[in-house]
């Protein structure tokens, strides 16, 4: 068998990311931090979430929320976005949480053991704020 022998898929070969990721941020008046992630989390995304969670932080952010609901794939440079983030909020006696957290997700997150530091949340998880 050959790749050409392989039935087509819906992934755009063209990018390195089936679904391309955006990543929005706010601030909350108790300084905490909500960074809400949609698309896959994988090298093209490290960058921006990165630079949402410098800013927040930089803003005054004690503790952030990481929100997942909208991330169905998640790779080692999108793990260690998270670990980048966890480890600036230690830095600062800060906390972080990854809530929403869906299939693909929570199973790498529980194979690599970050489950174990990270405070998460698995999708449908409904929390009072």
């Amino acid at each position: 068998m050959n790749l050409d022998d392989l039935p087509p898929d819906d992934v755009d070969h063209t990018s390195f990311s089936a679904r391309p990721c955006v990543v929005r941020t706010a601030l909350e008046a108790d300084l905490g931090g909500v960074v809400s992630v949609h698309g896959d989390m994988d090298m093209t995304a490290a960058p921006a979430f990165r630079q949402a969670v410098d800013r927040l932080v930089d803003e005054g952010a004690r503790s952030l929320r990481i929100d997942l609901s909208g991330v169905p794939f998640i790779d080692s440079s999108g793990l260690g976005s998270l670990v980048y983030g966890y480890r600036r909020l230690r830095d600062r006696d800060g906390n972080i949480v990854v809530c929403g957290v869906g299939p693909q997700p929570a199973r790498v997150l529980r194979i690599t053991h970050l489950d174990r530091i990270l405070s998460v949340e698995p999708a449908g998880v409904l929390r009072n704020r």
